[in-house]
């Protein structure tokens, strides 16, 4: 009996003990779970997201900040932090908080963090706030509720929160590269938002989506990243394919026309997704088979006056990218003592298009005006040229180009700041004069550091920029950035994709002005795109150089100017006013005695 009452007490104390230890760990979990008793939370360092007017009212990993690209380099930028985050309009915000082992820092707004006015030309344009930052319980606040970009540089400490608002933006899209193409948000959630668009038309083309209307973000435009790279941003649209969004990443290309339905969605810890379904074949007009010719008393048929019983030059078009046709028309002389039109066939009962309906284009369109009020074209002055009618199907838009006969020149359109951005300025163009893809141009800059890009047409749907300032041009890379204010000329291979941009100051040279080693230096007006000298010259011989070199010099031919040319006889001694026309191909020239 003692036996069987030592054997129980031994069985009693291991249950006692082993109910006392799993009420002891028992008791450690829950601690740990809800965050309560002596035990901290475990948090990882990183930079975080806080606040009340979001989805993370506590330290949570969804709400840890990215590294992301920079948009200068379009490379990781250790620094350079981003979230996408949906946020409550109103008081209750969120903080941005460092946290290094034990250490907490919450920042929020500094003293010039503000709503941005006057955004640059490539930044979103729906709302944004830029500033630095500040160790301080302050939050950061929207207006609105939404979907919101905050980036922040911790080397700089400057954050800027922009609304986000999708849409989809190319020259596959309605808007092209100038106008994005909205998606509409399906609504406001904390966690996950969706921005569609239905039926939308998308040609053959690429595209990108972009946000608020805007490019990027700059957080500081100054910033010495070495290498000729300034600038710190961030990218506010995304590239690379559909399946896998990349900010910044290269064009996605649509092969398909048609009806789509193109849908971004967000998702809180996650980031984004897209979708671009096909949903429908293009209505779209077939004029493979429209044979169009000129017609009216302003065209000259032999050394007749055409009339408007017969049209000239019937033809079908060449068919490109399934939708755009183009007519063409050589040597067509025009008497500006009548009008003409664009007809269908030999009667009345097909198309027909006057003035108002085309987007004039070429180097002499300015040549051409709509008469009043039927609306017929009609030359300024009497001429022959070469005609090309380009239509647009899908947008049933017309273009009508009009060059000099035999000059065909191409031409390629450089927008900038020096001319308000605007690519259908046909006053700011390089050009190939024997079709070799070799382009040239002079243009005025009146600001240092003006910026520009390169357009192969009158649009922003296929436009170049320089990714690395290396003289390299990329399919909508970065803003070309010029030196010094003054007038550059502009050389563009556009079939290795190569520029130069180089700033001259000419000068009259040569026995006339008393020496063939000694410019004398000439005035640019820039009212009237001209460079002007006057000056006394003796019998002799002058030429026109740059920079006081002779690595570009224009002489003499058939009374143009071209490089090393012949030399300009001056016939006898006097005051001369000398002007040079470097505008527009053929480079001339004109020399006046007072």
């Amino acid at each position: 009996m003692k036996k069987n009452l030592i054997k129980f007490s031994k069985v009693a104390w291991l249950m006692v003990m082993a109910f006392a230890l799993i009420t002891t760990s028992c008791k450690k979990d829950d601690d740990d779970d809800d965050g309560g008793g002596d035990d901290p939370v475990i948090v990882l360092d990183g930079v975080y997201i806080k606040g009340a007017g979001t989805a993370l009212a506590d330290y949570d990993t969804k709400g840890m900040m990215k590294v992301t690209r920079n948009e200068v380099t379009q490379e990781d930028r250790a620094s350079l932090l981003e979230l996408y985050i949906a946020v409550k309009g109103g008081a209750d915000g969120f903080n941005i908080v460092t946290v290094e082992g034990a250490t907490k820092t919450i920042y929020g707004p500094g003293a010039d963090f503000a709503e941005v006015t006057e955004p640059d030309g490539d930044e979103p344009t729906l709302g944004l706030k830029r500033g630095s930052v500040a160790v301080t319980d302050t939050k950061f606040t929207v207006d609105a509720d939404g979907l919101y970009h905050v980036a922040y540089d911790t080397e700089i400490g400057i954050v800027t929160i922009a609304k986000v608002e999708w849409g989809v933006i190319g020259a596959a899209t309605p808007g092209g590269w100038g106008e994005s193409t909205q998606l509409a948000s399906e609504g406001f959630d904390l966690n996950t938002m969706t921005f569609t668009a239905v039926d939308i038309t998308l040609t053959k083309g690429d595209y990108k989506f972009r946000y608020s209307n805007g490019w990027k973000v700059i957080l500081d435009s100054e910033f010495d990243l070495g290498d000729g790279n300034t600038g710190i941003k961030v990218n506010a649209n995304y590239g690379g394919t559909v399946e896998a969004l990349v900010p910044g990443g290269a064009n996605i290309t649509n092969e398909t026309p048609g009806y789509y339905t193109a849908t971004i969605t967000w998702v809180l810890g996650s980031g984004y997704s897209a979708s671009v379904v096909k949903t429908g074949d293009l209505e779209t007009y077939d004029y493979s088979a429209t044979e169009l010719g000129l017609i009216g008393d302003g065209i000259m048929n032999a050394d007749t006056v055409l009339g408007w019983n017969y049209s000239l030059g019937l033809h079908a078009p060449t068919v490109t990218d399934e939708t755009t046709y183009t007519w063409l028309y050589e040597g067509i002389s025009v008497t500006s003592a009548g009008s003409f039109k664009i007809r269908e066939g030999q009667d009345w009962n097909g198309k027909s298009i006057g003035y108002a309906d085309l987007t004039m284009g070429g180097t002499a369109a300015a040549n051409f005006q709509g008469t009043d009020p039927d609306g017929n074209i009609q030359a300024i002055e009497d001429g022959i040229f070469d005609f090309e009618l380009i239509i647009d199907a899908v947008t049933e838009t017309y273009t009508f180009n009009v060059n000099p006969a035999g000059v065909s020149f191409n031409i390629l359109y450089v927008p900038g700041a020096h001319q308000e951005w605007d690519p259908s300025n046909e006053s700011t163009v390089v050009y190939d004069g024997i079709g070799d893809g070799n382009y040239e141009g002079y243009l005025y800059f009146p600001e240092a550091a003006n910026e520009f890009k390169i357009t192969n047409g009158p649009t922003w749907d296929e436009n170049y920029g320089d990714d690395g300032a290396d003289g390299t041009l990329e399919q909508d890379g970065a803003n070309i950035v010029a030196g010094d204010a003054g007038y550059y000329k502009l050389n563009v291979d556009f079939n290795a994709l190569t520029y130069t941009a180089l700033l001259t100051n000419w000068g009259l040279i040569g026995d006339a002005t008393g020496s063939w080693d000694d410019d004398q230096d000439m005035t640019y007006d820039a009212d009237n795109d001209v460079w002007t000298i006057t000056t006394d010259l003796v019998t002799g011989e002058v030429k026109f150089r740059a920079n006081d070199a002779w690595d570009i010099n224009y002489g003499d031919d058939s009374g143009n100017l071209v490089q090393d040319g012949a030399n300009i006889a001056i016939a006898e001694d006097g005051n001369y006013t000398i002007t040079m026309n470097l505008g527009t191909p053929p480079y001339a020239y004109e020399v006046v005695k007072n």
